[in-house]
């Protein structure tokens, strides 16, 4: 293991990649759901920002979920999650024929990867204010990101909730797998 839990390779495939499966776990029932993220790297926002959670976390998952979900019930009980985020494009075998996956691998195949990212974290704050400076904040940021998910971030009912990340594990295809604190 080595030091911080992401490497520059994790950093750019959190930073390219919009959706994530976020498994959570209550009364020792899992459940996993396909979501959109953003990833907020350390002193991704300028410095004069007047969010102090910016200023004093670092490697944060920003997800919304409506407070009626399984997710965020789990949440609230077991701040403890895991996410993965895989990079699609694994390899020409597994291409079909009419896939955008096939044309960018026909383009480029040298920009085709094959990792998969574990993250393990936990909750560090639940936006459940939608008047307050810093949860407008939070949702401008997740809606730049993730425009076509608007209907998931914005709504009178929606929580966003802020995962640390402590350590990650990356697998690519030839089964080699480092983890990182």
């Amino acid at each position: 293991m080595t030091g911080g839990p992401l490497t520059p390779s994790i950093t750019n495939l959190l930073s390219h990649s919009s959706l994530l499966h976020l498994a959570t776990c209550s009364d020792n029932i899992p459940h996993v759901s396909l979501m959109n993220y953003t990833f907020i790297e350390p002193n991704e926002e300028d410095s004069s920002s007047n969010i102090a959670l910016l200023k004093n976390s670092r490697n944060l998952v920003l997800v919304a979920t409506p407070k009626n979900t399984q997710k965020y019930e789990n949440l609230q009980k077991n701040g403890k999650c895991s996410i993965l985020v895989h990079d699609w494009v694994a390899n020409g075998n597994q291409v079909n024929e009419n896939s955008v996956l096939k044309l960018l691998y026909s383009i480029n195949q040298s920009e085709v990867g094959d990792m998969s990212v574990t993250l393990d974290g936990h909750v560090v704050k639940f936006l459940l204010d939608s008047t307050s400076e810093e949860y407008e904040f939070f949702k401008n940021l997740h809606l730049k990101k993730n425009p076509v998910a608007k209907a998931f971030i914005e709504g009178d009912n929606v929580a966003l909730i802020l995962i640390q990340i402590d350590e990650s594990k990356v697998s690519d295809s030839n089964n080699k797998v480092e983890k990182f604190k």
